[in-house]
């Protein structure tokens, strides 16, 4: 009978640790803007069309800036900067889905948001 109730316990707690290993972030998805960290909610340069601002963007990556996403806001760091949808979406306004810990959020797709 012990050795009974030491096995189900055993089973209960591994089962626990394996739920909470799993159990990480959820992927959510937010409606913002691609910037940069020097710019972040700050207008960017030009004259605030779509084009000027990924142009503002890229610019500032290419000096050396880092990818934010600015929603509700807050300028929320990216973790996974070489995601593919960064370059083509930066300074747009876009669907972001991802996994988000603390302050950064780990991008996984980007798509423009459906016209209304």
């Amino acid at each position: 009978m012990r050795m009974q109730i030491r096995v189900t316990l055993a089973a209960m707690l591994v089962l626990a640790v394996v739920a909470v290993r799993f159990a990480g972030a959820a992927p959510a998805t937010w409606t913002g803007k691609i910037s940069d960290a020097m710019c972040g909610m700050e207008k960017h340069q030009g004259d605030g069309t779509m084009a000027s601002d990924h142009d503002c963007v890229a610019k500032c990556v290419k000096g050396g800036s880092k990818y934010v996403f600015v929603a509700d806001k807050k300028v929320y760091q990216i973790g996974n900067q070489d995601f593919a949808g960064l370059v083509a979406h930066a300074g747009h306004t876009v669907e972001m889905t991802g996994e988000m810990k603390g302050d950064t959020i780990t991008v996984s797709k980007i798509v423009m948001p459906k016209a209304k």
